[in-house]
Parts: structure tokens; sequence; C-alpha cells
């Protein structure tokens, strides 16, 4: 699984996935979550930026959370742009949660 995850931000990153396909790939599954599961996804991944020394991208994160909790529609476009431009982002992730975006994308 995390070969998958770490190809997808390797190909989003290089360019060989068309970011529309990744922004439509990410905006799916996002929209399947429930507004709780998508906090718990993005405060793994804040916690997970932070051990990683990438506080500023830690940060970022975390305002996602409690733009979740104020304005879940909102947060939704926010996270999946955030994501598209940040496609090695998802490694820091749960897995489920890659996992949704990567097999929309047949990887």
């Amino acid at each position: 699984m995390f070969d998958v995850i770490k190809s997808f931000a390797e190909q989003a990153t290089s360019g060989n996935l068309d970011s529309s396909q990744v922004s439509q790939a990410v905006s799916d599954h996002v929209n399947t979550v429930s507004d709780d599961q998508l906090s718990d996804h993005l405060q793994t991944a804040a916690s997970n930026l932070q051990q990683n020394g990438q506080d500023d991208l830690a940060q970022q994160v975390t305002g996602l959370v409690e733009q979740v909790s104020s304005n879940p529609s909102g947060a939704r476009d926010t996270i999946v742009s955030f994501v598209t431009n940040n496609p090695s982002v998802l490694q820091h992730f749960a897995p489920e949660f890659a996992q949704g975006i990567t097999s929309r994308l047949g990887l």
C-alpha cells in the first residue's frame, strides 16, 4: 500500500498524472467520507506531518480540521485543492484514506 501511495505522489508531482484527474479522485473520495472521519484523517495527517518536521503543512492541515467543523462543504473543496496541489501529503494520511483516492485513479 505504501508503495502505491508513494508512486501516486511521484507521478502527480512529476506531472505523469493529470491534475484534473487527481482533483476528481480526491473530490470523489472526500465527498464519501463523513465529517467526523474526515476530521480524524486530517488530524492523523497533521500529526504525521509534524512528526516529520513539516510544520508548515501540518499547520495548514490543522486549519482544515477547524474548517471541517465550521464549514464542512467549504472545507471539502479546500481539502481537494490542498491534496491536488500537494500530492506528497497523501503519504501522511491513514492508508485507508489514501487508498480511497489511489483506487479511483486505478493505481
